[in-house]
């Protein structure tokens, strides 16, 4: 599902930034994979989130994937000369990930899984693409914080099959992605934590 102008002016925003490096200072207190290769990134916007995870977890690729062609160009335009060969940008669908399987140490979602029209069809193809040992770094918010009263007429998100921490996490369980330890649950608005995919 595409943005709309609100959910544009986010990403363009520099607070953003702030949150995915916050996000990832969390993510790295959570644990790291066994290997730092190849990581993925779903909705990868104008691609700040896949520079950070390059340089801050140390991966030695990156690749990053958003639906819509302009922000992928605009990534790409972006890319200093010395992260050209390992930060990787192209147009793709969260539903029907290009890759074959187990081909990544990590995935990451900085909020992107709830604009997804088919949520349990994304997460199973991000645990396909996984190799064993890989880690699902996520951030998600939760139908109270997007689709209420003030925000619901605002942001384009999906009306139907939205999912709750029960839902998200228990889907995670069903794949076979285990929450590392630390992960805080219990908000009614949103998680920010990681699963290892065990085999």
């Amino acid at each position: 599902m595409l943005m709309n102008w609100p959910e544009r002016v986010w990403i363009y925003s520099p607070i953003r930034v702030l949150f995915q490096k916050r996000e990832i200072r969390k993510f790295l207190k959570l644990g790291k994979p066994q290997d730092c290769e190849t990581a993925l990134e779903i909705g990868c916007g104008l691609g700040r989130g896949a520079r950070l995870i390059h340089k801050s977890m140390r991966f030695k690729d990156v690749v990053a994937f958003d639906l819509e062609t302009s922000l992928v160009r605009r990534s790409q335009s972006a890319l200093k000369h010395d992260s050209k060969d390992h930060i990787h940008f192209l147009v793709s669908d969260a539903q029907f990930l290009p890759f074959p399987d187990c081909s990544f140490d990590a995935v990451f979602n900085f909020g992107i899984i709830h604009h997804v029209l088919d949520w349990r069809l994304c997460l199973s193809e991000i645990k396909r693409v996984m190799r064993s040992g890989a880690i699902f770094y996520f951030e998600e918010i939760y139908p109270p914080l997007y689709a209420n009263w003030l925000l619901k007429r605002m942001l384009r998100h999906p009306t139907g099959d939205r999912f709750y921490e029960k839902d998200f996490l228990g889907e995670l369980d069903k794949l076979g992605l285990c929450l590392l330890h630390g992960v805080k649950t219990g908000s009614r608005f949103g998680v920010i934590g990681a699963a290892k995919k065990l085999s």
